[in-house]
């Protein structure tokens, strides 16, 4: 898979920077601004035009923004811990601490992990996704900028999803070879470092989830009424 990173540092993200550390090196990429066109159908292009041609309201309410914002920290907040504390899945947290047993094949030792990394990811999008469309219209509600704001942020989800999808679709084979690597050194006492290794890579990967997100909490943050 391609290591997820910024242009000006690959490694600067928990994701880009875990992935460095097995051995995956970052792909250069070009500026965003430059890949969008590849990116926008005609429809999405169409949108984009539509919501920059439209000058942003120039109100500003304080008490709606007030509001949003402690709407936004209490929202993530959530996000954070409860996300975080399904990834430990106890079962497979003490099963992981024992030695594996003896005579079964490392696909079907894996099968569990790979069962539950599949669910955190598909509980990741949802919660993510929702927690970042539900925060648009608090946005739109605090500020005309901020609403200008959303509708482009609303875009660019569409319009990214693809990349987004394609981009972490390698997590599962490359979360394989180091169960295998782990195996090949200790074939009794793998799962325990493979354990360690999918837990970092489910918090790096909701890491790069929420970006998005804590980019519009920002915005909200930085456009507070004087």
């Amino acid at each position: 898979m391609q290591a997820l990173s910024s242009p000006q540092n690959p490694a600067s993200e928990p994701l880009a920077r875990l992935l460095l550390q097995w051995g995956v090196a970052p792909v250069t990429v070009r500026p965003v601004a430059e890949r969008l066109g590849g990116w926008l159908g005609w429809a999405d292009a169409i949108g984009l035009s539509q919501v920059l041609a439209t000058a942003p309201a120039a109100t500003a309410d304080a008490g709606a923004h007030r509001a949003a914002l402690a709407w936004a920290d209490a929202a993530l907040d959530r996000v954070q811990t409860e996300l975080p504390a399904a990834f430990d899945d106890a079962l497979l947290a003490r099963e992981s601490a024992e030695p594996a047993p003896e005579g079964l094949p490392l696909a079907d030792l894996l099968a569990p992990y790979r069962l539950h990394h599949a669910q955190q990811q598909r509980s990741m999008a949802a919660r993510v996704g929702s927690l970042r469309e539900r925060l648009r219209p608090h946005l739109a509600e605090a500020s005309g900028a901020l609403a200008r704001l959303a509708q482009l942020d609303a875009l660019f989800e569409r319009a990214l999803a693809a990349q987004e999808r394609q981009a972490l679709s390698g997590l599962p084979a490359l979360l394989t070879r180091r169960a295998e690597t782990h195996h090949a050194a200790d074939p009794r006492r793998w799962r325990a470092r493979f354990w360690a290794d999918l837990q970092r890579a489910l918090r790096a990967e909701l890491d790069l989830r929420l970006q998005p997100v804590l980019g519009l909490i920002e915005a909200l943050r930085q456009d507070a009424p004087e």
